[in-house]
């Protein structure tokens, strides 16, 4: 009998509208993750802005270290960072910061959104989530946003 490969995508909703806490959660994501032998790729908008996370990473708390770098470097790390669809390695947990899903990440066997509280965010991840259920993901949301 043929095993089929288990699909799954993670959402975390934030309670903020502040796109920089996107990249300070991976950062803490990556901290948790990584150690327990997870490889990530996380996606940007551009170079600028995986260079942005590529300083993050380094600086966003004075007792951490994740090793990284940024995707295409050569540099082999547990954690590579990359603005282009072609940078995107399929044997690595896809971590989305962009608003558009590329192509090549149906069939990655686990994906992360990272969901804040602006309506461009709101609106990609909405679409994103449905373009995940269609490819038969499994998905976990996990909210974040206190409860009155």
């Amino acid at each position: 009998m043929a095993s089929t490969k288990q699909l799954q995508a993670d959402f975390y909703v934030l309670p903020v509208a502040d796109l920089a806490a996107r990249q300070r959660f991976v950062c803490r994501l990556a901290e948790k993750i990584v150690p327990q032998g997870h490889r990530l790729h996380i996606h940007c908008n551009d170079e600028a802005c995986a260079r942005e996370l590529d300083s993050l990473l380094w600086s966003f708390r004075d007792d951490s270290f994740i090793p990284h770098a940024l995707a295409g470097s050569g540099l082999p790390a547990p954690v590579q960072i990359g603005w282009s669809a072609t940078q995107i390695d399929k044997q690595r947990v896809f971590v989305n910061l962009t608003e558009t899903l590329p192509e090549s990440v149906p069939g990655i066997a686990r994906v992360v959104e990272i969901v804040v509280q602006t309506d461009s965010i709101l609106s990609a991840t909405r679409q994103h989530f449905r373009q995940y259920k269609e490819a038969g993901y499994h998905i976990n949301m996990t909210d974040m946003r206190p409860r009155h």
